[in-house]
């Protein structure tokens, strides 16, 4: 193998002369910044400096197509590089996001808000513009595995598998984009840590070269223009006309869109206290009546739209989050930093399937204040008295969150705990079918209510303009805030309101907030993706190899019968009996 390294440290555009183009297949970029600033509040349009740009402009020029750029950074910063990168094209060069690898590395002490661990790095491919095929690119996620780690307390495998576990790889978990196993290390520049450096490689290294070059920045990245003006949603009409006020605990059945500009006119202060967003993330989700599949530019338009709405109707030291994925966050933040105080890029660790390359395991928690009067934040740090009502810290990572195990070690006094960050990985999506409603992406009450507690007290209003199956009505109505939610589709109205009727009910017949989960069942044919690989895993090892279509239908021909049922094709199920042949 032939490996060449380059580092240059600054922005001085001349320390990239004679250097070829397309001479450079992994290019690792360190922006410039002061490691405090990623805690201080930051409203301002800010663009990248020219010594930034020129960095980014060479970087392309030198890099290789099918080559991949890293840059690292903080992330209430990096999301400018990624903006500026995204409209980096011209007739020849495309640089295509792939991925914000979400680092849990930075020991630093919290201060005001939570623990600062998050640093990030972005990763974008080299392809050429213009045409239907992307560019190939090489990742050595096969060999660049994370080492299986056990439960402190109950010894089994750290992430619950569940019926999975015939999937285990003996090599590892297949590495995600949230790096949370490298050491921690108080950040005290802006150089990426080594141990980012060594894992880019081994993932980029081929068998016949590397070339990989390192850039340092000396200089500022980030500069400040002046405000912007307004942007304008309202020449919307607006459907509401005959809305005179906003009615508490109350599913509007509508456009969000059109509805937060009435808000907007009658409450020209603000109303809310929180507003929260998890929005169609543009994937042809099967929502029942949405169409979840816009354009790139016409999506983020309308996100533009309902972004500026709650803004509008949020009140001073109010809070805002919002939810989407990493892509789209960009965008989110490049229009949120103009009018609000930027306090995280939460990363939300819900991985759901353990597969894929790096496996996108990272969802985007923008979490963002209004200026103009005092935020709230209702957290108890660790070795503090803890306040009734308010977030407490997180149990340690070295535990699983298997209900039994935290049961059991938690009542022999097995309970390490730890301040709670910017990167969430307790916090899991819906597993089960018991705790879901008929809806593709319902979010789990508990990170609802990690959201409302931190950012609000009782009897504060809470407005979600995506209301679906009501998570966010049903735990506001639960821990005591008021709620005003608004849903395009009747069905899912239908839903929240059925669903606050319960709890109404049970409120006022036993004095308790509950409510009974009606699960979507689904109907059981008597089939099991495990039964079907575990077959196909035996029958390998017995014939050493991965076994054909031909040598299962001399073997058990019904087996095949079963896979056409529940597989999109044949190669789907019998790739999984490679794991068992790295044993």
């Amino acid at each position: 193998m032939e490996e060449t390294r380059v580092t240059i440290t600054g922005d001085n555009v001349s320390k990239f002369k004679g250097i070829a183009s397309e001479s450079c297949n992994t290019i690792i970029v360190s922006t410039f910044f002061k490691p405090i600033e990623k805690e201080k509040p930051s409203r301002n349009r800010l663009v990248l400096a020219e010594g930034s740009k020129s960095i980014l402009k060479e970087s392309c020029r030198i890099l290789e197509y099918s080559g991949l750029l890293f840059v690292y950074g903080i992330p209430t910063e990096l999301w400018l590089w990624a903006h500026y990168l995204l409209r980096l094209n011209d007739n020849t060069v495309k640089m295509l996001f792939k991925y914000w690898i979400a680092l849990d590395i930075d020991n630093r002490a919290r201060n005001d808000y939570l623990m600062p661990t998050h640093q990030g790095v972005l990763m974008f491919l080299k392809t050429r513009a213009n045409v239907k095929n992307v560019s190939p690119f090489f990742l050595n996620t096969k060999e660049v595995r994370i080492p299986h780690k056990y439960c402190k307390a109950c010894k089994q495998n750290l992430k619950d598998w569940g019926g999975k576990k015939h999937l285990m790889n003996p090599k590892g978990t297949c590495i995600s984009d949230i790096w949370s196993d490298l050491p921690r290390l108080t950040i005290e520049d802006n150089t990426i840590p080594n141990s980012v450096i060594e894992r880019i490689i081994k993932l980029t290294t081929t068998v016949d070269k590397s070339s990989v070059m390192q850039i340092v920045q000396r200089e500022k990245a980030i500069e400040i223009e002046r405000h912007s003006s307004d942007y304008d949603f309202l020449r919307r009409s607006s459907g509401w006309e005959s809305l005179t006020e906003v009615k508490d605990n109350t599913v509007y059945n509508g456009d969000c869109i059109t509805f937060l500009q009435r808000v907007s006119s009658i409450y020209p202060n603000g109303i809310f206290d929180l507003v929260f967003a998890d929005p169609p993330y543009n994937l042809k989700k099967s929502y029942d009546k949405y169409d979840d599949e816009r354009g790139d530019k016409e999506y983020i338009d309308w996100c533009n739209a309902w972004l500026y709405g709650m803004y509008k109707t949020l009140k001073p030291g109010g809070a805002f989050f919002v939810l989407n994925l990493p892509k789209w966050a960009i965008s989110h933040a490049a229009f949120l930093n103009q009018y609000l105080d930027v306090r995280h890029w939460i990363v939300w660790d819900a991985l759901s399937e353990p597969r894929g390359k790096i496996l996108p395991a990272h969802y985007a928690l923008l979490y963002y204040t209004k200026p103009g009067a005092r935020t709230k934040f209702n957290y108890s740090a660790l070795g503090s008295k803890p306040v009734a009502g308010s977030v407490l810290p997180s149990d340690s990572s070295v535990y699983c969150l298997r209900a039994t195990c935290v049961k059991n070690r938690k009542l022999s006094g097995d309970d390490e705990k730890t301040e709670l960050s910017d990167v969430w990985s307790d916090l899991h999506r819906i597993k089960h079918k018991r705790d879901r409603d008929a809806h593709p992406c319902q979010l789990p009450d508990s990170l609802m209510e990690r959201i409302i507690l931190l950012a609000t007290n009782p009897g504060d209003l809470v407005f979600d303009p995506f209301g679906g199956a009501g998570t966010t009505a049903t735990v506001s109505f639960k821990l005591g805030r008021r709620f005003v939610i608004t849903e395009i589709d009747q069905k899912y109205v239908d839903i929240s309101n059925n669903k606050i009727s319960e709890m109404q009910h049970n409120r006022n017949l036993f004095g308790v907030i509950e409510l009974d989960r009606k699960s979507t069942k689904r109907p059981k044919n008597g089939i099991s993706k495990k039964d079907i690989e575990t077959y196909v895993q035996q029958f390998a090892r017995k014939l050493g190899k991965v076994p054909t279509e031909d040598e299962i239908q001399e073997d058990n021909p019904e087996v095949l019968n079963k896979i056409d049922l529940l597989y999109p094709n044949r190669g789907a199920a019998l790739k999984r009996a490679r794991i068992v042949l790295q044993t």
